[in-house]
Formats: structure tokens, C-alpha cells, sequence
């Protein structure tokens, strides 16, 4: 009798000890994505003059991470807001509307001649330059979107 209760509660045991034991860790991930940063001539964006929009808007657009590290920008797209004004021929009244012109540029972290001198003439309060889609090559080669920076113009 004193086998069979051996041989009874004996898996009993085997089974609840199994029960017991915690899971493994899974090992870190060993290949974190940096954190990174967009700027113009060290502008991360905000609120910005007329002036020094002007005077950065022929920098390079450089990414960072959080260690000073830079990584190659392989593309970026560039909108800029501004007001326009036209006379309405049915009322011969002046009316302003939002207005937005875009452009992507790819294996270059300037903006183009043609935009860069537009933006110089046109520059004025109120309106917004936004770099954003800007896609970087980390030192292992793969690609990744970082986050968009906007400038207001004060």
C-alpha cells in the first residue's frame, strides 16, 4: 500500500514543482534605435525671426542623436506655410487664404537654390517652414523616419 501511494502522489509532485518554476528572461534586445534629433544650423524648431530663418535657411539639414553623434540624411521634405491674398473679381474685395508649397529632396541635406532664395524674398510673421520625412541611414545601414521639426516664423 505504501508503494502505491508512492506511486501515486509521486507525479503529483513532479507536476506541481513544474508548476512552480519561473520563466527565463528573455535576453535585452541588443540593437536599440537612438533617439534622434533634426536640425537646421542647430535649430531643433520653435518659434523663430524673420532674420534668422533667413540666415539658416542655407544650412544643412544634420541629424543627431543623443550623444552627438550624426547620421547621413537620405531624404527630407520641406513645407512652407504662408498667407496669400487675392482680389475676389465678384466682390473687388482683398481676401487671404492659407497657402502651402512642398518639396522633397533626396541625397542632399540642402535645400534647393530655387527655394532656399524664395523663401529669403517671401519670408514673413505668421508663416511656418516644417522639415519633415526626413529619413536617416544609421552606421549599420538601415533607414529610419525621424521626427519632424517646425518653425514659426515670429
Amino acid at each position: 500500500m505504501k508503494k502505491f501511494l508512492l506511486f501515486i502522489l509521486f507525479p503529483v509532485v513532479i507536476s506541481a514543482d513544474a508548476q512552480t518554476q519561473k520563466p527565463k528572461a528573455s535576453a535585452p534586445a541588443e540593437t536599440s534605435l537612438p533617439k534622434i534629433t533634426v536640425s537646421l544650423a542647430g535649430f531643433k524648431g520653435g518659434s523663430i525671426t524673420t532674420d534668422i530663418l533667413s540666415n539658416i535657411i542655407d544650412s544643412a539639414v544634420t541629424a543627431r542623436d543623443s550623444k552627438g553623434a550624426t547620421y547621413e540624411v537620405v531624404r527630407f521634405r520641406v513645407l512652407y506655410k504662408f498667407k496669400s491674398t487675392y482680389d475676389d473679381p465678384e466682390t473687388g474685395q482683398k481676401k487671404t487664404f492659407d497657402d502651402m508649397r512642398t518639396n522633397d529632396f533626396t541625397n542632399t541635406t540642402v535645400i534647393s537654390e530655387l527655394w532656399r532664395q524664395s523663401i529669403k524674398d517671401n519670408i514673413k510673421k505668421g508663416d511656418e517652414m516644417i522639415v519633415d520625412n526626413v529619413i536617416v541611414k544609421l552606421k549599420n545601414g538601415t533607414k529610419l523616419m525621424a521626427p519632424t521639426v517646425t518653425f514659426k516664423v515670429i
